[in-house]
């Protein structure tokens, strides 16, 4: 039994790993209600977590909760509530989610400060501070500084203001905080905004360098870390300063666009600002009949319950000058009452000048007014009882005219909707007809030359005709499913450029000479030219830029008729590629011409000059001429031709002669046939789709036994029933009752099987799946559409390593010397050493291949190094690693750097073969091409 305090210790450790676990699965329900748009939505779903968290006395996910709606209220100006769910929230916060607990305080302060209480602000903003220091809360911290720098702005206190402001920006920086750092940045801003100097000049100054930071902060790279309405709210206090300096033109044209998306947000705290800064501004340009319309505008907008008082404040003062400047008096009067009732402290010794002017003016007009009126009153009683029953029919009408109209407007919408799903749904099913119409075509091109194959009814010239046929519309098929997968990619916004150095006039003329055969038997001319240096490389995606040049080309040789031209251009000058195809077909049709880069939009006139394709070929390459940042351009001459062209940017590279790729082609194919005994190895293969699975047993028929299973769960029962074991498994993925991933944890747990090697063969090639098998225990994994060679040469590494023999590959002398030099020091040898391996072997060796793994760089490593780290003479190593894996120390060395190539090249990180060698630790890449060919069955350069 476990004693007392030890179950005390084992809780003080485990809680708050407890505590992050529970604030891990809370977070999906704190963004859910962060996108709520609808502040009444919003609230409904908020009162049903805080039930939820209060019935499960969770206080930090209440006040979690709390906070959230808190600041949601604050940004659709609602800011009084927003002060009343942030005391709520500071009740139930705790320092164990330091975070909202610390947030929740600063949200008070803020809110208390906007509501006249700066005072009380400050105080809560104090405390907080001294509590972020106390507990060593570092980016806290630097949130309470910027709130007591903003809170210091409306006393005036702006000296105090900057440094708090200051301080918080070098933290940030320090701590290299970048949405913390523009936070402090833009407060400082705002401090140097509110400095006035001793002149003019000098308070010019100050807003200049306010000015300078707030530009700053807009721009790149500081932009694109800001949110929606930190962002407009710089906007706003920019155009505040634009004012201040004079710059009228500039201020309004940064107000009105933060207007906009002030009000497209719905943030009604920023249109209030906003709207109060363009009527301040045309007050200040004499243009008063405009700045009347916005302050009708901003009074309307929002009550002074709910606003900033700060803030209504100078709403109420410059709405009295856009009044008085209108000659209203009565407004006028009206807005500076309300203005001193406000802040009776800030003008209790009595209205300002231009109030009292106002006031006067007001007044003599009243008394002239009522002078010469005081014979009509009764009149003027009757008069007005007319204008109000005016006034109420007019409005009656009006409201009727307005509910008319908004009818009529949901009904043209609700129309424009209906049209646009069953445009949407005719693109759908057009798209859908020409994929079919596109597979179809290639799939017909496949089936038919092959069953002429197997009837027997062709000539040997047509056997190779309708093996061309068969090879060239299978490659047009792995085509339009690459399309696909990359209109996939692009709209989940998965891809993302892969550089490499490449010699550009090669692989122009490569892409070029890759469609001679198809010009040719159109009879249409094909030219190419080339303005590019021979020694030219450069940094670029080759396979997307070769996806764009592919459909250039092969769209102006299936538009371009019988015994016309079509004309390649490529030139690079000044870092710029420029890459044209010129066709003498029809053109685009006029009408087409603006929808060609349009995602799966099919030209009305292509029916009549050439087969459609699936529209998604110049949308592809669109995307991935703007990825690399360039662009595409399409000049059209209907009835002559179309020019397609792509400006590409590339940056030019010196490559050194170790880096350029290396053609491997003297490498000798691997032995499949080496094993010498009578019995040929038996090979289990797990495949559900009959034809695959037939394929895969003509593959390896010629050199193993086939045993076929038609998924994981007939796979274990052969197993059971089968009188001899077979040397190696080939499994797919994914299979009916008993997947690949499955079967492969039957075979790893189980003591009869777990030492069978295993080929995962499958489609599932994302890392993902591919993680999730080598974890499990996987032996080899292999991606499909494969290559035959490659299968072979795994299947032979793999049986030839648990067979223990070093025959498969290169012969090293090394390897032998250093397994002579074992035996001669061993005379027991191996041949009495068990061919099955324990869990505990299996849990050795992965410690071993950890250790190997941190000493791959080094190009030296050897058997005394390894036997040092893991605590073993090196005899003892060699007969282990020899009995476990069939292989001497330095073949396993040399396969786990095999291993660690083949993760460099599918990561997708290095795309040189020196690269990925020097990485691997092998000392030439020559070398290292060569057994990595033996190895795998491929060429390297083929994969990069």
């Amino acid at each position: 039994m476990m004693r007392p305090w030890a179950l005390l210790f084992l809780f003080l450790f485990l809680r708050p790993f407890a505590v992050s676990a529970q604030t891990h699965l809370r977070k999906p329900f704190i963004d859910k209600l962060q996108a709520i748009g609808d502040i009444d939505s919003a609230k409904r779903y908020a009162d049903s977590l805080t039930g939820i968290a209060k019935t499960q006395n969770d206080k930090l996910f209440e006040a979690k909760v709390l906070f959230t709606l808190s600041y949601k209220y604050y940004k659709k100006g609602l800011e009084r509530v927003a002060l009343d769910y942030a005391h709520q929230a500071g009740k139930v916060a705790s320092p164990a989610d330091s975070t909202t607990y610390v947030q929740t305080q600063t949200m008070i302060a803020w809110m208390l400060s906007r509501n006249g209480d700066t005072q009380g602000g400050l105080k809560t903003a104090f405390a907080i501070l001294r509590e972020t220091e106390k507990h060593g809360w570092k980016t806290l911290r630097i949130d309470c500084k910027v709130c007591i720098a903003d809170l210091f702005r409306p006393v005036h206190n702006i000296a105090n203001s900057v440094k708090f402001s200051q301080q918080a920006a070098d933290e940030a920086l320090t701590l290299r905080d970048t949405g913390r750092y523009i936070s402090a940045l833009s407060m400082v801003a705002y401090g140097y905004g509110d400095m006035r100097g001793k002149n003019d000049a000098e308070s010019d100054q100050y807003l200049a360098k306010a000015v300078t930071y707030l530009q700053q902060l807009l721009a790149k790279p500081f932009a694109d870390k800001l949110g929606t309405f930190q962002k407009i709210n710089l906007m706003g206090n920019l155009g505040t300063f634009y004012e201040g300096l004079e710059k009228y033109d500039e201020a309004e044209a940064i107000l009105n666009k933060a207007l906009a998306l002030a009000t497209e947000q719905k943030f009604l705290t920023l249109q209030k600002h906003d709207l109060n800064q363009l009527m301040s501004l045309n007050v200040k340009r004499k243009h008063f009949d405009k700045a009347v319309a916005y302050a009708n505008q901003v009074l309307a907008l929002q009550s002074e319950a709910n606003s900033s008082r700060p803030l209504q404040l100078n709403v109420y003062k410059e709405a009295t000058k856009a009044y008085a400047g209108a000659r209203d008096f009565e407004k006028a009067y009206k807005y500076s009452e309300k203005a001193r009732v406000l802040n009776d402290s800030m003008l209790a010794d009595g209205q300002s000048k231009a109030t009292a002017e106002l006031d006067k003016k007001y007044q003599n007009d009243k008394q002239l007014l009522l002078a010469a009126n005081r014979n009509t009153l009764l009149k003027q009683e009757r008069n007005f009882i007319i204008l109000i029953a005016v006034i109420l029919l007019i409005s009656g009408a009006i409201v009727y005219r307005w509910y008319v109209l908004k009818k009529q407007k949901e009904a043209k919408l609700l129309a424009e909707e209906n049209r646009q799903l069953a445009r949407l749904d005719n693109l759908k099913s057009k798209f859908l007809a020409n994929v079919s119409h596109e597979l179809k075509t290639p799939l017909t091109l496949i089936m038919g030359p092959a069953q002429q194959l197997l009837d027997g009814s062709v000539t040997p010239v047509q056997q190779q005709s309708n093996l061309l046929t068969i090879g060239r519309n299978s490659k047009k098929l792995l085509g339009i499913v690459n399309e696909l997968l990359d209109i996939g990619k692009l709209e989940a916004g998965n891809h993302s450029l892969r550089l490499a150095p490449v010699n550009l006039q090669s692989l122009v003329r490569l892409i070029y000479q890759s469609f001679a055969s198809a010009a040719e038997y159109k009879n249409i001319t094909y030219t190419l030219t080339a303005n590019i240096d021979e020694g030219l490389f450069v940094s670029i995606d080759k396979d997307k830029f070769e996806k764009i040049a592919n459909n250039f080309i092969s769209n102006a040789i299936k538009f371009t008729p019988a015994y016309k031209s079509v004309n390649v251009v490529a030139t690079f000058g000044k870092g710029m590629l420029v890459f044209s195809v010129e066709d003498n077909g029809n053109g685009i049709y006029p009408d087409d011409l603006p929808y060609v880069f349009d995602r799966y939009y099919q030209g009305k006139q292509d029916e009549k000059v050439a087969e459609g394709g699936t529209g998604i070929g110049l949308s592809i390459a669109k995307e991935f001429a703007e990825l690399m940042g360039g662009r595409i351009e399409v000049a059209n001459r209907w009835g002559e031709g179309a020019l397609f062209t792509a400006h590409i940017p590339l940056a030019e590279v010196i490559v050194t002669q170790s880096e350029i790729p290396v053609a491997i082609s003297a490498v000798a194919k691997p032995a499949y046939t080496a094993f010498a005994s009578e019995v040929r190895p038996l090979i289990l293969l797990a495949e559900d789709h009959a034809e695959m699975s037939a394929y895969i047993s003509s593959v390896l028929g010629p050199y193993y036994d086939t045993l076929v299973a038609s998924n994981g769960k007939h796979a274990l029962q052969l197993l059971e029933t089968s009188a001899q074991l077979p040397a190696l498994i080939v499994s797919d993925a994914m299979m009916p009752e008993m997947n690949g991933f499955e079967l492969l944890e039957k075979l790893k747990a189980d003591q009869r099987y777990y030492h069978i090697p295993v080929i995962m063969l499958t489609a599932l090639t994302d890392n993902q799946n591919r993680i999730r098998a080598l974890n499990i225990g996987v032996d080899d994994y292999l991606a499909k559409p494969f290559v035959a060679e490659e299968l072979l040469a795994r299947t032979a590494n793999l049986l030839n390593n648990a067979s223990g023999r070093a025959t498969v590959g290169i012969t090293d002398a090394e390897d032998a010397a250093e397994s002579a030099q074992m035996d001669a020091a061993d005379n027991s040898g191996l041949e009495n050493k068990p061919t099955s391996n324990s869990p505990a072997d299996l849990v050795w060796l992965a410690g071993l291949e950890e250790t190997v793994r941190q000493f791959i760089g080094t190009t030296d490593l050897n058997l005394a190094m390894l036997s040092y780290e893991m605590a073993i003479s090196e005899r003892q190593l060699f007969r282990r690693i020899k009995s476990i894996t069939g292989l001497t120390p330095n073949k396993y060395i040399r396969t786990i750097r095999l291993q660690i190539a083949r993760e460099a090249i599918d990561s997708g990180k290095y795309r040189t073969m020196a690269e990925i060698a020097y990485l691997a630790g092998f000392e030439t890449p020559a070398y290292f091409s060569k057994l990595f060919k033996e190895h795998y069955g491929r060429d390297i350069s083929g994969l990069l």
